[in-house]
């Protein structure tokens, strides 16, 4: 009888299946599907510690601050379960129902495959944890937490649709990298006067893009688009190196080096995909720039 006994408390006491440590090679993907986002650099201050937040963003409902993506259980997100994160990435919701402001692109990151959320927490998971405090949001429009996102959204956001698997080559496996995980079209497309991705010109280039820059058209438009060869393209991804011998800069600069990875630790099959994939769109007539 006291056998048993101990032998059920063991059982009890003992990791259950729900709270395995994933495997190497699960880390491994989270971590090149953390590289494919661009390295998440919205969540880390250029030259400061990775994922700890604390980036600004200023906008026309006022100005919040990223937040804090490390495993640290009191600052960050270490007391998260796994599906309260993926919910956060999929759905814009903390754990206690509070919204994520606009500047996370949850209604696109919606669109990643379920195998490539469940990675991508196992990797944050092991990146080093950071006691750094989040800064509190400074909302300036009146009710615009309670009445006018929720209109907002409801009105105006887009809504990727998850495959049942991550498409693996060719031009799906691009156009998932692209619109999904990459979230391309929220710097490259232009904003109409509601803020909302004008994606009747997918692609095509935004002359006010995120702090203030100017986003070129990569649409394969002749006169106002990208031109370049695939093989050009996937170069560029993979270095920052552009065809004319200029460089990348700014914030494409930032999501090619990434922060813990980013598009340069994308292999070789899925960059020329990408490129693939950007050379099959329609072709928007768009300048950007002089």
């Amino acid at each position: 009888m006291r056998l048993a006994l101990l032998f059920a408390v063991s059982l009890l006491c003992a990791p259950s299946l729900a709270t395995a440590q994933p495997s190497p090679a699960e880390v491994a993907r989270g971590r090149y599907i953390f590289g494919a986002t661009g390295g998440c650099g919205c969540h880390t201050v250029p030259k400061e510690t990775a994922n700890a937040g604390g980036r600004r963003y200023d906008g026309p409902f006022g100005t919040v601050y990223s937040t804090n993506i490390t495993p640290d259980r009191q600052a960050g997100i270490g007391a998260w379960t796994d599906e309260q994160i993926i919910t956060a990435i999929r759905s814009g919701r903390r754990p206690n129902g509070e919204r994520l402001l606009p500047v996370h692109p949850f209604t696109v990151f919606n669109g990643m495959a379920a195998e490539d959320l469940k990675a991508l927490v196992a990797f944050l998971r092991t990146t080093p944890p950071v006691n750094r405090a989040n800064q509190p949001k400074r909302i300036t429009v009146p009710m615009f937490e309670s009445v006018f996102l929720p209109a907002w959204l409801a009105a105006f956001a887009p809504r990727e649709t998850p495959p049942a698997a991550a498409p693996t080559s060719g031009i799906a496996r691009g156009e998932y990298l692209v619109r999904a995980v990459g979230h391309c079209g929220e710097c490259h497309t232009p904003r109409t006067m509601t803020y909302a991705t004008d994606n009747s010109r997918f692609l095509a280039g935004n002359p006010q893009g995120p702090e203030k820059s100017e986003v070129p058209n990569i649409t394969p438009d002749p006169q106002t688009g990208l031109t370049w060869s695939e093989e050009e393209i996937a170069e560029y991804l993979a270095t920052g190196n552009k065809p004319d011998g200029d460089v990348a800069d700014g914030l494409m600069a930032e999501v090619i080096q990434g922060t813990l990875a980013g598009y340069r630790d994308l292999t070789k099959a899925d960059r020329l995909a990408i490129a693939h994939y950007l050379k099959s769109i329609p072709p928007v007539r768009n300048k950007i720039g002089k």
